[in-house]
């Protein structure tokens, strides 16, 4: 099972398997990341094998959703030619609770909120169907998609998260009064 990761900019990329995170263990980064930066995602369930899918018939493809968030070892990134790659493949950094819901033929809601320590850092707007389509299409383009992958759709840029020194940090996910996804990252070593 991959990970195909659509940016916030349509720039598509895959996560291995291995960063797949499903029950919200607490992340350990390794000694050589000094800071972490996170996206939201909204991510769908690949039901049908498909490339270069067309927008209108994207919907046969992907058939339940869920949010998450993915995690960067942003230190990496721009050191040398293949660090986004390297900030990608980080053992347990896509937290994607696998708990998934019907997807509607109309739009995802809002609701879908991060919090960090307590606090709100991200808060999701409607996503309209069209978008979900376009964003299967682009993913297809690149990728071929199988039963079982996942198309994790970036919600919002790159952001900081923590970094190392600092204080255990407690992040949750929840969408539709249920939590999506709640660690803590112990970054003061």
């Amino acid at each position: 099972m991959n990970i195909a990761v659509q940016t916030q900019l349509g720039k598509v990329f895959v996560r291995p398997d291995v960063t797949l995170e499903r029950n919200s263990e607490d992340f350990y980064p390794p000694e050589y990341i000094d800071a972490l930066s996170f996206t939201p995602c909204l991510y769908l369930r690949v039901c049908r094998p498909g490339k270069s899918v067309a927008a209108k018939f994207a919907h046969r493809y992907v058939d339940a959703f869920s949010f998450g968030i993915l995690l960067y070892g942003e230190n990496l990134i721009g050191t040398y030619p293949e660090a986004f790659a390297t900030a990608s493949c980080l053992d347990h950094t896509s937290f994607l609770p696998l708990s998934f819901f019907p997807l509607p033929s109309d739009g995802i809601g809002e609701g879908f909120t991060i919090g960090k320590d307590g606090v709100e850092i991200f808060n999701s707007e409607r996503i309209v169907s069209e978008r979900i389509d376009a964003s299967v299409a682009n993913i297809t383009s690149y990728v071929p998609i199988r039963n079982g992958d996942i198309l994790a759709l970036e919600l919002d840029s790159r952001k900081l998260l923590c970094r190392r020194g600092a204080p255990v940090t407690q992040i949750k996910g929840t969408y539709a009064n249920e939590i999506m996804f709640d660690f803590k990252i112990p970054c003061k070593l």
